[in-house]
């Protein structure tokens, strides 16, 4: 089907900026879509991108580009996937604002809230949708679990308790360089912080943390609190010197809710569930599986298309943002202050 033809067909044309490790979900969650399709992918190094496209591609040739503004300044182009390092998301998500593509853009969004700001005012200057790839915000299992959370059958709500961690070991990956946003905090610990303000539904008014840090001044593990104005109570864990680890408990006063595998169920995990545990009994709750990847592409698409409000909104977003980034704060400050032994270089 020609561009033209896709266009009428109600179909986006989408370009990837980083042909990454994330970046071949999307391809899978636009596999088969009547909505979107693969158009193009750029890499600063051509052959790179080349062989993306070459591996990823449908029915028709994928479009492979040697630098990202190639990608920008391609007109069929209208959507644009942003899967490059954590300090590059806020410029290109700007600069594909700019040239007129909606954009989804791997989390964290931006560094800090002001650049949360300027992508909000460069997708209100130019019309278009920016919203931040918190796929598993989209699957079933934690649509459901913050239903029955708000719904009063936990009781009322004390604490959320999470934890994602895995094991990080090579030496040049940008997720632990300090210059590009590196750090468990900002990779993996932003995934219970979301979680906890989506069921909270409202904003911290305190937090608390401590951090490993490495001798470059990037945490490896995390532990972080949060207080919200309604008395809920949050702390996690966030770590790349351990094990696999997954894993939300919603606690009420009556029963608690466990999430086994709330950010990676299947097919990137274990099968998704949900479970309370009430008086010694535990009841399984009914979780269709679905990729969450495809779940946050038809969301996009349906915002562009039909015009309905994203699951993930720029202000979710923004509240994010300014959660971490104090939560940041609080772990580096503790490490400067705190008695002999605080900062620990691995």
């Amino acid at each position: 089907m020609s561009s033209a033809a896709d266009r009428q067909a109600g179909r986006l044309h989408w370009g990837i900026l980083g042909p990454g490790r994330i970046a071949p979900r999307i391809v899978r969650g636009l596999r088969d879509s009547p909505r979107g399709l693969l158009h193009a992918v750029a890499s600063r190094h051509a052959d790179r991108a080349r062989a993306f496209a070459d591996a990823h591609g449908g029915d028709e040739p994928v479009a492979a580009y040697g630098s990202y503004e190639a990608l920008l300044a391609d007109p069929r182009i209208d959507v644009v996937y942003v899967a490059l390092p954590n300090g590059l998301h806020a410029e290109w998500t700007i600069r594909a604002l700019e040239a007129g593509k909606h954009v989804l853009c791997e989390k964290p969004l931006a560094l800090t809230v002001d650049e949360v700001d300027a992508i909000a005012a460069a997708a209100a200057r130019n019309r278009r949708i920016a919203v931040e790839a918190f796929m598993y915000l989209h699957h079933p299992q934690t649509i459901r679990a913050v239903e029955i959370a708000h719904s009063g059958a936990l009781g009322p709500l004390q604490v959320v308790s999470s934890a994602f961690s895995f094991l990080l070991d090579h030496p040049e990956d940008p997720r632990i360089d300090p210059t590009l946003g590196g750090g468990s905090l900002w990779d993996v610990g932003c995934y219970p912080v979301s979680i906890s303000r989506r069921l909270a539904g409202e904003e911290p008014e305190a937090v608390a943390a401590l951090a490993r840090l490495d001798e470059r001044g990037v945490d490896r593990t995390f532990v972080g609190q949060l207080r919200f104005p309604s008395g809920l109570l949050a702390h996690f864990e966030s770590g790349f010197a351990a094990a696999d680890r997954e894993r939300v408990e919603i606690v009420g006063s009556d029963a608690t809710l466990v999430l086994d595998s709330p950010f990676l169920p299947e097919p990137d995990g274990p099968p998704p569930r949900v479970s309370i545990r009430r008086d010694g009994a535990v009841e399984e709750v009914p979780i269709p599986s679905v990729d969450s990847y495809r779940a946050e592409v038809d969301d996009l698409q349906a915002a562009i298309l039909d015009g309905t409000p994203p699951r993930v909104d720029l202000s979710f977003s923004r509240g994010s943002i300014a959660s971490l980034v104090a939560l940041d704060r609080a772990a580096r400050t503790s490490a400067a202050t705190g008695p002999a032994g605080a900062r620990t270089n691995l």
